[in-house]
Formats: C-alpha cells, sequence, structure tokens
C-alpha cells in the first residue's frame, strides 16, 4: 500500500476508534435507545466497509493495484482521417456538408 494510502486508512480506523469510544459514553448517558442502537450499528457497517477498502486498496506504491505495471506509450502518429470520416465535432454538432 501507498504511504498516503495507509496514513488514510490508519487515521480512518483512529477516528472511527474514537468515535466508538464518544458513543460509549453518549449511551451511558441517554441510555440505549433505539437511535443509540442505530448509530452504533452505523459505526460497525463503517468498519466492515473500512476493512473492505484496506483489502482492495492499492500495494506497492503504484496507481493501483489491478491496473498496469507501467505506463502505455501512445503514438504520436496522426490518427486515420477515415476513422472520423462520418463523425461530427463536439459541440457544433452537423456543421459539416452532408454527403449524397
Amino acid at each position: 500500500m501507498t504511504t498516503t494510502v495507509d496514513y488514510d486508512l490508519t487515521l480512518a480506523q483512529r477516528k472511527l476508534d474514537e468515535l466508538d469510544r464518544v458513543l460509549r459514553s453518549v449511551r451511558s448517558s441517554v441510555g440505549n435507545t433505539l437511535d443509540v442502537r442505530r448509530v452504533c450499528g452505523d459505526v460497525e457497517r463503517l468498519r466492515d466497509s473500512l476493512a473492505l477498502l484496506c483489502e482492495h486498496a492499492p500495494r506497492g506504491g503504484g496507481p493501483s493495484a489491478h491496473g498496469p505495471a507501467g505506463l502505455e506509450t501512445i503514438s504520436e502518429l496522426p490518427y486515420d482521417p477515415a476513422l472520423f470520416a462520418d463523425a461530427d465535432d463536439e459541440g457544433v454538432g452537423g456543421m459539416r456538408p452532408q454527403r449524397p
């Protein structure tokens, strides 16, 4: 995982832990009401989602764990004009003369 991603995911985990501690304090003050249980359930779902994100986060310093390892070279040669023979210019629309 890249250093920035590691840091951000660790920070998110710490914030979830802090929220969990605060919710325990709220629960002891207001009781185990439906609203408190719902928010606690939301925190647990966030924990699960964060764990999944950690599993699928990019690894090894690259832009993506699933993408190509290197950069792809794009040719600087012009495209074949026949490729665009029946296309309109985007944003201009229909300005080319109609062919018989």
